[in-house]
């Protein structure tokens, strides 16, 4: 939902369209040629490429349709099927008159807010909306009720948020208290939604700089384009010297603040509770709480980072609509040696795991191979591990986008003795196999990987392998289904800009390859597939690649020659998991969530009278507190340090013991590795 909405702009002369007409046809013109010459799989210009980068921008102007009508709409679709002319040099007329519709309607919009807002709601009339709209409203009237009920709803919002603690305990209110509570919400959200508009009326250049993204995302979700001078309002950039709880903060096409980068080994990577998407509500240091939609980039940044180390508490939105507060701890930047950690869960016997957000790289040239990234600190814990007699070991690869595909292959290397990892199509058909750069395997045990739809290319790369191999059992749910590699290049049609020329100030982040499973088929678009499901919140298709009309759809390749291991007892494996889980509690509560999203991921029915809002909201809260209460500590197993790390924890200062410790409280907390674990314990016993 948009988190804010908002004062109107001068709109443009037809002058100052013309002075951008020719510069910015001509820049799109060079942006498509540059793809038609790059890009793995080019794209065909044609009626319904043209109605994809028409969707695709009206829906960045106005994805939840509450700016356009239906008539400014229909002046809008005789452009439906013309600009594939358009970006191949014939005319430029669609973006300068969807921009100046655009730019009146937000005047218009942000008209109606002051107006809507000048008056007190009643909040016991029983009213409600369907959010997000199916269709723009038909006109002026149906477009001003449309924002009378969505403000309507902001405000319902704003005092539940202020009334409750994480969506729990609402307090009862007199219909007096109500009306008092009612004024003190409608000035936020009459600050908040004017400010929105606000925001949204961007100068020229910032408007054109998204339609050429839009121009690339035809191609495929994965390309962009980019231009150095595009705005990059108060990111909060982790530094090493400095507090910090390791994430950056960017800002969302909707104003909201989100999550856009874990550094590896910081507070919020080590959580496993913080991932990329998702969205700050609350911020709350030394006992003073702010709301994110009423401080600016740089106030949110502030209070997250420092030149001291102390606690700060996080109240998020994640993807999937849950709200959830995470203790993070300011410190310095995580020591390179020590990002990734390992750790024993204790059953029967000694479980090694491992959890890994990312795949990630110390080497900053991209062209120089090296062996010092995630997979050697992998290595180094494996080690560890093996000292203290595991006899399985579990690598939670749940939440992981992805990142460096030369240590997703060096990590597979650690696993298989020799031959093929996966193979590589370039855009003139040529397959070329990749294979395991390293000779030998350093553990040849029982071996488990942890998935879900958030796990993400060199994720699936490394998961793929394992399970084409025999080598491992994957468990989880399906992943996201990127398999594809992007590399960002100057925007150059000559051939002769490489990576890291700095004299350009337009570039490209395009998919130059597309990669495949040693067995010819492909994660693209279809994920890995594991061999046990655990369902979760990411399960559902509507998160992942398939959803973008621009996703490259799967293919076959060549088959590698490659020798499998023996077969995986999957299917006893399989069964006796099924069974645990139709009576589990948590996965009961789990599958409930997972059926709500699913049944309102197109459009949900709000309640807009104080009870009936309440009733709605505690029925959703109820609904993930249940979730959170069965996610007690297990019973099955105790958590502790391999042999080696503690000693460094005993020695360790006070803060370090309490973090080590809060991350080993979530290790306990996990339900879905608990299952994880009694998987491995049934295969330990076949």
């Amino acid at each position: 939902m948009r988190r804010l909405l908002l004062p109107a702009i001068l709109l443009l002369s037809p002058g100052i369209f013309a002075q951008q007409k020719n510069a910015m046809q001509q820049k799109a013109i060079v942006l498509n040629r540059f793809l038609e010459k790059n890009h793995y799989q080019p794209l065909e210009w044609n009626d319904s490429a043209s109605a994809m980068l028409y969707n695709k921008w009206l829906e960045m102007l106005d994805e939840e349709k509450v700016f356009f009508t239906t008539p400014g709409i229909q002046a809008l679709e005789p452009y439906r099927y013309k600009l594939d002319d358009e970006i191949r040099g014939s005319g430029w007329n669609f973006y300068n008159v969807s921009v100046a519709q655009y730019r009146q309607r937000l005047a218009k919009t942000d008209s109606i807010i002051k107006t809507l807002l000048a008056k007190p709601f009643d909040l016991l009339k029983p009213d409600n909306l369907l959010w997000p709209p199916s269709n723009y409203a038909a006109n002026d009237a149906e477009f001003a009720q449309r924002w009378q009920k969505y403000l309507r709803w902001r405000v319902l919002d704003v005092i539940y948020t202020s009334k409750t603690d994480d969506d729990k305990n609402v307090p009862a209110i007199t219909p007096a208290e109500l009306v008092k509570e009612e004024a003190t919400a409608r000035e936020k959200v009459k600050k908040q939604e004017l400010s929105y508009i606000k925001n949204k009326q961007t100068d020229l250049s910032e408007l054109e700089d998204q339609y050429l993204d839009c121009v690339a995302w035809c191609y495929d979700p994965h390309s962009n384009y980019m231009n150095l001078k595009m705005k990059k309002e108060f990111q909060a950039a982790v530094s090493a010297s400095e507090f910090s709880t390791g994430m950056d903060i960017d800002e969302n096409e909707k104003g909201s603040k989100v999550v856009s980068f874990l550094q590896p080994g910081g507070s919020a990577w080590r959580s496993g509770q913080v991932h990329a998407g998702d969205e700050i509500v609350k911020v709350k240091v030394k006992g003073v709480e702010k709301d994110a939609a009423d401080m600016n980039m740089g106030d949110v940044a502030e209070m997250m980072s420092g030149g001291s180390s102390e606690p700060v508490e996080v109240t998020l939105k994640t993807t999937t609509g849950e709200i959830r507060t995470v203790n993070l701890t300011k410190e310095m930047a995580a020591d390179e040696e020590e990002v990734v950690k390992s750790y024993l869960l204790r059953a029967e016997k000694n479980i090694g795991y491992i959890n890994l957000p990312g795949f990630y790289s110390r080497e900053t040239d991209e062209q120089k191979e090296n062996f010092n990234g995630c997979a050697n600190d992998l290595s180094k814990e494996i080690m560890k591990l093996k000292k203290d007699s595991i006899t399985g070991l579990i690598i939670d690869l749940r939440c992981n986008g992805g990142g460096s595909m030369w240590e997703a292959m060096q990590l597979a290397g650690i696993f298989i003795d020799i031959g093929p990892v996966a193979s590589i199509r370039e855009r003139d058909g040529k397959v070329h196999f990749l294979k395991d750069p390293s000779r030998g395997t350093i553990y040849d045990g029982p071996l488990m990987i942890l998935v879900n739809g958030a796990s993400a290319s060199a994720s699936e790369f490394f998961a793929a392998v394992m399970q084409d191999y025999n080598r491992a059992l994957i468990v989880g749910s399906s992943t996201y289904g990127k398999g594809t590699a992007q590399v960002v290049l100057p925007m150059d049609t000559t051939g002769n800009a490489k990576p890291g020329d700095n004299t350009f100030t337009d570039f490209v982040k395009v998919t130059e390859d597309k990669f495949y499973r040693i067995n010819g088929s492909t994660v693209q678009w279809k994920g890995v597939v594991p061999d046990i499901s655990i369902p979760d919140f990411f399960s559902g298709d509507w998160y992942k690649e398939k959803a973008n009309a621009s996703a490259l759809k799967p293919d076959n390749s060549k088959q590698g020659i490659y020798e499998q291991l023996k077969p995986l007892p999957v299917s006893a494996l399989k069964a006796k998991s099924e069974q645990r889980l139709r009576s589990d509690s948590f996965q009961l509560a789990m599958n409930s969530a997972i059926k709500y999203l699913q049944e309102n991921i197109t459009g949900t029915t709000i309640q807009l009278q104080w009870p009936a809002y309440v009733a709605q909201k505690k029925k959703v809260a109820d609904m993930f507190e249940k979730i959170r209460e069965d996610d007690r500590k297990s019973t099955l197993f105790t958590v502790t340090n391999n042999n080696f790390d503690r000693q460094k924890v005993n020695a360790s200062t006070q803060q370090q013991k309490d973090i080590n410790e809060a991350y080993m409280d979530q290790i306990r907390s996990d339900r879905e590795l608990e299952e994880a674990v009694n998987i491995m314990i049934d295969w330990r016993k076949l």
